[in-house]
């Protein structure tokens, strides 16, 4: 066991992709970091996953491409079907494009990069118990080591990478990150790492993750079939939490039974989980403390997506750190400009992405196939509103978008409203306020644009 310090610039707790990049940044710039994880060394990395990343944020982070054992296959982007399978809608841009990776190999990498920048001390198979406080600022978290023994990290900032079910941000001390996530704000999930041999069986769709909406088969989520390698899926579904219980006879009902489509296999991982589907919390920080990954719903709402994002909220999380031992002021006005950095970036996008998540999860199969059949909402646009918060549909556009649609024009005028409402939660969110006291306005703005799809959805009785 590591000799644990007297006090640490920063605790980092989870080890994850979030956590070790978040790590590996701080150390990098000089802090002395603790680096936190409940599972032992060589299962860190191990996590129920889609596996997709994109290739854009190796770049971002000036960091390796993954390669050899870490590297699955390419992929080209993302395709989104109905669900009768007879039209999808293709996402291509280079947060989509990109690798399927080997979750344990990749995550044992950047665990790798973290240690050998010399992380001050490492604690794996410890448990996080509670946030410690200091004068009302977090100073510390209470850990349970694998001998057992209860002990006190003291650290001068804690960056939260432990989680959706995160022990710590369940018991923050805090009037502005939100302790409790909404059930409807996440999916539970099963899924299958499924071998076969080639002769016997073709993967669908090989360098693309396949997402399939169906109300019936996956109800309130969706099916998903990602590729490996030409030999082997990780396929499986997401549903409401109200079926817990159930998730894994729908997996076997609705998607394997579907897609798979010979007796010669192997299973080679199971597993359920529950992610997050929703924009990122209001604040991802308080006075000494951060939050970053699924701890702080920082997921692409349309398919689960968080490897991405989790490991840029650690690179900011890492930087805003330092600037703040810089200066020796650890409150939340210091660690402020993580949700700036966060919520003008890929926040932008996901709270975008969030109100189209909410329509999709409530649309019938039959508006669906309707509503995707008639390319009333394309993929080029989704990636227009929810990336650049810009739409540049000309009068001719929408014109022959309800000649199409007219059969349905309830339906139409819904998507065009969802349209204009994506475009303006993405700007309010570019616009995240430098100033701390702008922050309750800045939400009050959010809330209200969510409210209106809310309500737009009552009111056209697409609701249940």
């Amino acid at each position: 066991m590591e000799d644990i310090k007297k006090i640490y610039d920063v605790a980092v707790v989870g080890a994850g992709t979030g956590g070790s990049t978040a790590a590996r940044v701080a150390t990098q710039k000089g802090l002395e970091v603790c680096l936190i994880d409940r599972k032992a060394k060589n299962e860190i990395g191990n996590k129920i996953c889609g596996d997709a990343v994109g290739t854009e944020i190796f770049d971002f982070l000036n960091i390796k491409h993954p390669t050899n054992e870490e590297l699955s296959c390419h992929i080209k982007g993302a395709k989104i079907y109905s669900p009768d399978m007879k039209k999808c809608i293709n996402l291509l841009d280079p947060k989509q494009a990109g690798y399927i990776v080997n979750r344990l190999e990749f995550g044992q990498r950047l665990l790798d990069d973290a240690l050998n920048a010399c992380v001050t001390s490492f604690l794996d198979n410890t448990i996080a118990l509670e946030l410690l406080y200091e004068n009302h600022i977090v100073s510390g978290v209470r850990v349970k080591l694998k001998n057992g023994e209860k002990k006190e990290i003291r650290a001068k900032i804690v960056i939260d990478a432990s989680g959706f079910y995160s022990p710590l941000r369940k018991t923050i001390r805090s009037n502005i990150v939100e302790k409790i996530i909404p059930k409807e704000d996440s999916i539970l999930c099963y899924r299958e790492i499924v071998k076969f041999p080639p002769s016997e069986h073709k993967v669908q769709d090989p360098e693309y993750i396949t997402i399939i909406l169906d109300k019936k088969r996956a109800p309130g989520g969706y099916i998903w079939y990602f590729p490996k390698n030409e030999s082997s899926i990780n396929i499986g579904l997401g549903v409401f939490m109200d079926y817990k219980g159930k998730v894994k006879e729908f997996y076997q009902n609705n998607v394997f039974r579907n897609y798979i489509k010979t007796s010669k296999y192997e299973i080679l991982s199971s597993g359920g989980g529950v992610v997050p589907i929703r924009r990122p919390l209001w604040s991802c920080a308080d006075d000494g403390i951060m939050l970053i990954g699924d701890a702080a719903c920082q997921v692409n709402p349309l398919h689960g997506g968080g490897i991405d994002p989790s490991m840029r909220g650690g690179y900011f999380a890492a930087n805003v750190a330092f600037e703040a031992i810089q200066k020796g002021d650890y409150t939340l006005k210091s660690l402020w400009k993580y949700n700036v950095d966060v919520m003008r970036s890929f926040g932008a996008e996901y709270a975008s992405l969030d109100l189209l998540r909410q329509v999709l999860q409530v649309f019938t199969n039959e508006e669906l196939n309707f509503g995707l059949g008639k390319d009333l909402l394309s993929g080029e646009e989704i990636l227009e509103i929810s990336s650049t918060g810009g739409l540049t549909l000309s009068i001719f556009d929408m014109a022959s978008k309800f000649i199409k649609g007219i059969s349905k024009p309830d339906l139409l005028l819904d998507l065009n409203y969802l349209r204009i409402r994506m475009k303006e939660i993405s700007s309010i969110y570019k616009r995240f306020p430098i100033d701390l006291n702008e922050f309750e306005r800045w939400k009050n703005n959010a809330i209200e644009v969510n409210n209106k799809v809310k309500k737009m959805l009552i009111n056209t009785r697409i609701v249940n």
